[in-house]
C-alpha cells in the first residue's frame, strides 16, 4: 500500500471523524494524531501499516478511508477500494493500543509487500463479492436517518427512520446525504413474506417523548417504509456539540441493520446555518429474512458521545426488551479501560468481577428471566459490539445458574460476539459454514495431526504460500504458526472460512474480510484445546457450545478463547450451508 497515499486518506478521515464517529471520534483522534505526527520520524511502510490497521478497527472511519485513496487516484491502475483491513504493523512502527499483554501477532512480513501483494490476495474475493445474482440485483435495504445537519437545544426535531434501497454516500462524494436515496432508482420487488421490522433509536443528548421505538410493516407494497419520530435536544453548556442517532433494526428478535447518523446540537438559535447540511449515514445493511434462530438475548453496545461511555441495548424473542438504551461509564476511553483490567486484574475471576461491574442492571434482569424461561438448556447470548477491547464474556455473575462449572458468562451461557458499525461484516452472523475441506497453517517440520485426522492441507506460514491457499480457500483454516500469515490471512478471507487461531490475533480483520467465525485466545495459552474442538465441531456441534463446555473442563486455560460468531452457528459437512 503506498504510504503517501495513506497519509493523504488518513488526514481527510481525521478531519471528518467527528461526522463519521459521534462519540467514537476523539477516542480514534487521540490514537490517531500521534502516529500522523510521526510523519517524517518513521519509516514510511510500518508506519502507514500502523495507520491502516488504526483505522481498521472503527468501521466508518475504515469505509471512508478506502473511499478517499480511490477517489484521489492514489490507488495503483486497477487497484479498488479494499474490501478488509490489511495486517498488522510492521516491527519498527509504534503499534496501536492493544488492552491484552502479548495480543498482537508476531512478525509481518518486510517492506517489500506492497499493494500488488495485496490485489493478488483480494482479487478473487471481490470477483466473487461482484457477480451478479441470476436474473439481475435483487432487493436490499439500508438504514435510513433523515435529520437535518443541526438542531437547537430545547427544540424538537422529526427524525425519520427506516429502510432505503441504497447506502447513503459519504462525505465529499457530491452525492445526496442524509437518507440515501438515489433518484430514478431501479427497486427490485420484495422478495420475502411481509415482515414486521422493529427499529430502536439510541440518541444521547436527546428525549424522546414518543417512545424510542417504532414498528414497521415491511411488504411488496411498501418495501421501504419509514416513520417519523419527535426528538427533543436537551440544555447544554457548550455552544456545539457533535450528537448521533444511531438505530438498531430487529426482526422477530434479531438484530439484522444497524445505522449512525452525526449532527451538531446548538445552545442558539443564532448559530443555525453554520452545519446545516445533512450528515451521511454509516452502518450495515439491513436484512429481513435472516437464517437462523435468533439468540436468546441480544445485546447490542453502541458508542457515547462521550469516551468511555456505551449504550447498552437489548433484544430477545422472549420478552419485550426496555424502550430505552441504558448507559455505562467507564470512566476513561475503552482501549485503556481493556488494558487497565488485563494489567491490574489479579486473577482471571477478578478480571471478570471488574468488567461485570460495568455492565448495566438491565442486562443481568433480562438474562435472569430468559434462563428462566428457556431451562434446563442454557441460554445463548449474542454480544454486538462497536468497540473490541473489552471481553464482555469473561463477566463473572453474582449469582452463576449453574454453581458447578466457573461463574464467567461465557461458560454459564453459549456466547458468541460480532463486530458493529461498518458495512461489513453483515448482520446477523451466518448461523451455518460449510465444514467439508480444511487447511492448517503450520511451519513445523513434522506432519500436523490435523492432516492425519481429517486431510487437512498443510500449508506453510510462507506469505505467497497462503496467497495461493487463499486463492480457492478452504471452509475451515487453523491457523498454527504466526509471521507473514497472519498478515496475509487478516488481508482478505471473503468465502465465509472459519479459522481457528492457537495464538493471540486481530479477530475483527478476519471477519471483516469475510469469515463466519473465528476462535483466538486473548493471551498465548498453546493448542491444547484445538483436537478436541475440531472433532466436536465436525461432528456437528455448534462451535460456541464447545468452547463453553472446554473452557468449564479447563478453566486454567480455556477461558482465553474467544469466539466471534454466532451461537448458534454450526459446521455443515457432505452438503452446502444454507
Amino acid at each position: 500500500m503506498e504510504p503517501v497515499a495513506v497519509m493523504r486518506a488518513a488526514y481527510t478521515v481525521r478531519d471528518e471523524l467527528d461526522q463519521l464517529l459521534g462519540g467514537a471520534a476523539e477516542e480514534l483522534r487521540e490514537r490517531l494524531d500521534p502516529l500522523l505526527a510521526e510523519e517524517g520520524r518513521q519509516a514510511p511502510e510500518p508506519l502507514a501499516d500502523a495507520i491502516v490497521m488504526l483505522l481498521a478497527q472503527y468501521g466508518p472511519a475504515w469505509e471512508r478511508f478506502t473511499q478517499v485513496r480511490h477517489l484521489n487516484g492514489q490507488a495503483t491502475a486497477g487497484e479498488q477500494p479494499d474490501p478488509a483491513p490489511p495486517g498488522l504493523p510492521g516491527p519498527d512502527a509504534p503499534l496501536p493500543d492493544s488492552p491484552w499483554p502479548n495480543a498482537a501477532p508476531p512478525g509481518s512480513p518486510g517492506p517489500d509487500r506492497g499493494s500488488s501483494l495485496l490485489n493478488r490476495l483480494t482479487g478473487a474475493f471481490r470477483r466473487k463479492r461482484r457477480e451478479p445474482a441470476p436474473g439481475g440485483p435483487g432487493w436490499e435495504a439500508f438504514p435510513l436517518i433523515d435529520v437535518p445537519g443541526e438542531v437547537v437545544a430545547g427544540w424538537g426535531t422529526q427524525v425519520e427512520v427506516g429502510l432505503s434501497p441504497r447506502p447513503a454516500p459519504s462525505p465529499g462524494t457530491g452525492a445526496p446525504s442524509g437518507s440515501g436515496e438515489i433518484p430514478g432508482d431501479s427497486r427490485a420487488p420484495f422478495p420475502h413474506e411481509p415482515s414486521d421490522l422493529d427499529i430502536q433509536l439510541i440518541a444521547e443528548g436527546f428525549e424522546a417523548p414518543g417512545g424510542w421505538r417504532v414498528r414497521l410493516r415491511v411488504d411488496g407494497a411498501s418495501p421501504y417504509p419509514k416513520a417519523a419520530v419527535h426528538l427533543v435536544a436537551l440544555p447544554q453548556d457548550q455552544p456545539v456539540i457533535a450528537r448521533q442517532i444511531q438505530v438498531v433494526h430487529a426482526v422477530r428478535g434479531q438484530v439484522t441493520g444497524f445505522g449512525v447518523c452525526a449532527l451538531a446540537v446548538l445552545d442558539s438559535p443564532g448559530l443555525l446555518g453554520q452545519e446545516n447540511a445533512a450528515q451521511p449515514v454509516a452502518g450495515t445493511g439491513v436484512r429481513m429474512a435472516p437464517a437462523g434462530e435468533p439468540a436468546d438475548v441480544t445485546v447490542v453496545i453502541a458508542h457515547g458521545d462521550l469516551p468511555g461511555r456505551l449504550w447498552w441495548t437489548y433484544q430477545s424473542p422472549h420478552f419485550t426488551t426496555p424502550d430505552q438504551a441504558e448507559s455505562c461509564d467507564l470512566g476513561m476511553r475503552t482501549s485503556a479501560f481493556g488494558r487497565h483490567v488485563a494489567e491490574r486484574a489479579q486473577s482471571v475471576e477478578d478480571m471478570g468481577r471488574q468488567i461485570a461491574s460495568k455492565i448495566p442492571r438491565g442486562f443481568w434482569e433480562l438474562l435472569n428471566a430468559v434462563a428462566g424461561r428457556v431451562a434446563p438448556r442454557r441460554p445463548s447470548v449474542l454480544i454486538l459490539s462497536q468497540e473490541p477491547h473489552i471481553p464482555w464474556e469473561l463477566a463473572a455473575l453474582e449469582q452463576p445458574f449453574d454453581r458447578t462449572i466457573p461463574a464467567f458468562l461465557n461458560c454459564q451461557t453459549v456466547t458468541g460476539r460480532w463486530p458493529l458499525g461498518g458495512r461489513r461484516p453483515e448482520l446477523p452472523p451466518p448461523a451455518r459454514a460449510r465444514g467439508d475441506s480444511m487447511a492448517v497453517v503450520y511451519g513445523g517440520a513434522e506432519v500436523h495431526p490435523l492432516v492425519t485426522a481429517y486431510g487437512a492441507a498443510q500449508v506453510t506460514p510462507a506469505f505467497g504460500d497462503v496467497l495461493a491457499m487463499l486463492g480457492d480457500p478452504p471452509d475451515v483454516i487453523h491457523f498454527a504458526s504466526g509471521g507473514s500469515a497472519f498478515e496475509a490471512l487478516g488481508r482478505g478471507m471473503g468465502d465465509g472460512s472459519f479459522v481457528f487461531l492457537e495464538e493471540p490475533g486481530d479477530c475483527q480483520a478476519f471477519l471483516l474480510a469475510g469469515a463466519s467465525g473465528v476462535v483466538a485466545p486473548l493471551w498465548p495459552v498453546g493448542d491444547g484445546l484445538a483436537p478436541e474442538f475440531h472433532r466436536r465441531c465436525l461432528g456437528g456441534e455448534p462451535p460456541a457450545e464447545v468452547l463453553r463446555s472446554l473452557r468449564c473442563q479447563a478453566p486454567a486455560t480455556g477461558v482465553a478463547y474467544q469466539f466471534f460468531g454466532h451461537p448458534s452457528l454450526t459446521l455443515s459437512r457432505g452438503h452446502s450451508a444454507a
